[in-house]
């Protein structure tokens, strides 16, 4: 069966990283906050990631598309683990023309195999530390360190060849350009309201909680996860991790109103002890209170891990395979009252992924409509459009490392807010026998706004210089690459997307 709610989050902050370059072009220059250390000595082993190159992922491409598309005869009819391994592995003569070139007579070790406890033999990369002769092995790279405060990367600045033998059993190689991203949850002070009149009506609050959720996306106590066999999930990366007592304390501050749970279930990966990351905590805290309830896993990946850009002047990200979320803030911060496009939200085009057949149609008219852009050379107007949809990104409650915070923002929070709402939608498909949604974004963008509250007002922020100072995309009627096609309506959104 399909994996749970895939959702990525978008932030609109400048990105500190570039997109990865192309073999034979030169590398942009080391982001901001870096320091170079010195060359590496050519002693010190260096771990790189090398691809192997799949099959069938043409074939692959048409599938997805047959099993997501509600109006396939396929649909809902996912594959296995086993079936999709089949399907993708590399040849045994891939696996041995790597594996052997890699082991010929160099001070290097490799191991070929899964880097996560899943029985699938070689559907994850050959993991290798090698030593002494990496640059010659990889020529034209040179390896340096890097540092930024306790951060400490090995990073070639220039591009790598492979021998020619090798370029059609390789689709890359991991760990020598990329630097992480740190994608962080940020805290926005705000002055006391002053109310008008006519808003005296709307209900006031001070900051988002799952009850300022619920009410505003019209979710009901009852809006819960029942079935034991539904899970969710969600990551943490950059040593950022969650503590149970955290969300626990969450739990009782802010979840009375609903059947919850206060413990995730299965943590996949190293776990650190130390303290508490913000974004760790976000995470966990409003995929649990909006999808509650429910089996909820955290996949931990401690390391550095190499994060392109999600911004609109270098948009890396993100694949057509995921379902991206934008950000909105209330008009009146104290207040459940409409939406407005938060100016961190992030969106616009992919520079590396083209723009998938299922949003075209949207993206078309709403680059034809729209009375307010960017100069052309600012986008790729022929690329992957996101976000997809948006939920509120402004002024969160977290409890992290033992203390509630106050005005969290980022998409941070509203990704998990929607993962939640699409696996208590799993729960209601799984309750009346049918598969649970998988890849969402073709039944989005058939569904259009249904379900769906339209934000029509707000830019996002973009590059402060003289062309557009600071001007990015615009909210507008329909979809848009702000807000996607809104805000969710929960029963209005389950009715479209759960059982007919």
């Amino acid at each position: 069966g399909p994996p749970g709610p895939c959702v990525s989050r978008l932030s609109g902050r400048p990105a500190s990283s570039e997109c990865p370059p192309e073999p034979g072009r030169a590398r942009p220059d080391v982001p901001p906050g870096w320091a170079h250390a010195g060359r590496m000595d050519p002693g010190q082993p260096v771990q790189l990631t090398f691809a192997l190159r799949q099959r069938s992922t043409a074939r692959l491409a048409r599938l997805v598309q047959a099993v997501s598309d509600p109006r396939s005869p396929q649909y809902g009819q996912y594959l296995s683990l086993e079936q999709l391994r089949d399907l993708v592995q590399p040849s045994a003569a891939t696996l041995m023309t790597v594996l052997k070139w890699l082991q010929a007579p160099r001070a290097g070790t490799c191991s070929a195999g899964p880097v996560v406890p899943v029985p699938v033999s070689h559907y994850c990369p050959i993991l290798c530390w090698l030593s002494l002769t990496a640059e010659r092995l990889l020529p034209g790279a040179e390896f340096h360190r890097y540092v930024q405060g306790q951060q400490s990367l090995v990073r070639s600045p220039l591009p790598y060849t492979v021998p020619a033998e090798l370029a059609e059993h390789l689709d890359f190689v991991g760990g020598l350009h990329r630097f992480p991203t740190e994608r962080k949850a940020v805290s926005r002070a705000r002055k006391e309201p002053q109310l008008a009149p006519q808003l005296a009506r709307a209900s006031f609050h001070l900051g988002v909680t799952p009850a300022v959720l619920r009410q505003r996306y019209n979710m009901t106590g009852g809006d819960v996860g029942l079935l034991p066999n539904n899970s969710q999930a969600c990551a943490q990366f950059l040593e950022q991790y969650f503590h149970q007592a955290d969300l626990a304390e969450f739990m009782q501050l802010f979840g009375s109103g609903f059947a919850h749970r206060t413990q995730v279930d299965r943590v996949v990966g190293r776990q650190g002890h130390g303290k508490a990351g913000l974004e760790a905590s976000l995470d966990v805290e409003y995929i649990m209170s909006t999808g509650a309830n429910v089996s909820t896993w955290v996949f931990s990946n401690p390391g550095t891990g190499e994060q392109p850009c999600a911004h609109l002047h270098c948009p890396c990200l993100p694949s057509p395979y995921v379902t991206t979320v934008g950000g909105t803030s209330f008009k009146n911060p104290f207040l459940v009252t409409e939406e407005v496009t938060d100016y961190i939200s992030g969106g616009g085009f992919s520079n590396v992924f083209p723009m998938p057949e299922y949003q075209a149609a949207a993206v078309g008219r709403f680059l034809r409509s729209a009375s307010k852009l960017p100069p052309s050379s600012y986008y790729n107007s022929s690329g992957r459009a996101y976000p997809d949809l948006a939920a509120l990104s402004d002024n969160y409650w977290v409890v992290t490392n033992r203390i509630p915070l106050p005005w969290v923002s980022g998409t941070s929070a509203s990704t998990p807010v929607v993962a939640g709402m699409v696996a208590l939608i799993n729960d209601w498909r799984l309750q009346r026998g049918l598969p649970p949604l998988g890849f969402l974004n073709p039944a989005l963008y058939q569904l259009q706004k249904q379900g769906l509250g339209d934000v029509i007002q707000g830019c996002h922020l973009s590059c402060l210089d003289g062309t557009v100072q600071g001007q990015g995309f615009c909210a507008t009627p329909a979809w848009d690459p702000v807000t996607g096609w809104g805000t969710p309506n929960f029963p209005r959104l389950l009715r479209a997307l759960g059982p007919r």
